[in-house]
């Protein structure tokens, strides 16, 4: 029979929202005290293991273009796989870190990818239109990159690692069209993905398995993307699954997008604590497989 692991989502204290986190955000991860049995208190246990998780630059180069990254690994711990995380517009941002920080927690270690080039991560709101219409006119150029990441990542890991991606917002765009240029990967995960079907000309066909986790209500990829992706997908013969969370918007993984349910980024702690019980069953199903 397989195994399986049960993940507790907590309640945080001030919001009573929930948090994937029981209740610690990134500052507030405690320290084990002295003599605490790492064994037998989940608290101290978890705590223990945020200490030594350690951030460093990764740099990369594509089309004569200087990408600057982040490794994101554990100090002291043996590797069960490694993700090139692809973050949302605003790049390498405490999200980011956040998302990645909880791969670590899955035994993996991450690089979080460089969307824009020379570590460019850009706190402006008005900034974004600009930016991600320059990826999504140069799609090509961002499977270089994440072509030229992976790579770069392989270099570094041991033989036979598995490598994953996982890509939110833009980079979930990103992520797909990389899958599409026949990249050699375990999975592919998109969430609140900006979804597009391929470009013109470009293959349909994914060899990985793909992940997708969207919101009903987005309107940055409405159900009518969705579907024609989804319909894109079938008609290649694409091993993938697709989870829909009700009455969730596009960013539902951002408690910076706020909560109110007319704007068109709103943050959803069910779906976040939802879609990352979806990346963890998918990663141990592929770490896993059934026989």
């Amino acid at each position: 029979m397989a195994s399986s692991t049960i993940r507790t989502f907590g309640v945080d204290g001030k919001t009573g929202q929930v948090d994937p986190f029981g209740g610690y955000t990134p500052e507030k991860w405690p320290r084990a005290p002295p003599g605490a049995d790492l064994a037998t208190d989940p608290c101290s246990r978890y705590a223990d293991v945020m200490a030594k998780i350690e951030s460093t630059p990764f740099e990369y180069h594509a089309s004569g273009q200087l990408y600057r990254g982040a490794f994101v690994a554990r100090s002291d711990a043996a590797l069960s796989a490694a993700f090139v995380l692809l973050p949302d517009w605003r790049g390498q941002s405490p999200l980011a870190h956040d998302h990645a920080q909880f791969l670590v927690e899955q035994g993996c270690a991450v690089v979080i990818g460089d969307l824009y080039g020379d570590g460019f991560s850009p706190s402006d709101p008005s900034a974004v239109g600009e930016m991600v219409k320059r990826l999504m006119e140069n799609r090509d150029r961002g499977v270089d990159a994440l072509h030229a990441c992976v790579t770069a990542l392989r270099a570094r890991l041991p033989d036979g690692l598995p490598i994953f991606c996982l890509g939110y917002s833009a980079g979930g765009m990103v992520a797909l069209d990389y899958g599409r240029s026949g990249a050699d990967l375990s999975g592919i995960i998109v969430a609140s993905a900006l979804l597009t079907t391929a470009a013109n000309g470009a293959s349909t066909r994914i060899n990985a398995p793909v992940l997708i986790l969207q919101g009903t209500q987005d309107q940055v990829s409405p159900i009518d993307v969705i579907a024609r992706v989804v319909a894109e997908m079938d008609a290649a013969g694409n091993d993938f699954r697709l989870e829909l969370y009700g009455q969730s918007h596009h960013a539902f993984d951002n408690p910076d997008a706020g909560t109110d349910p007319n704007a068109r980024l709103v943050y959803s702690p069910a779906a976040a604590a939802r879609s990352r019980r979806a990346i963890a069953e998918f990663l141990r199903e592929r770490m896993q497989p059934v026989a």
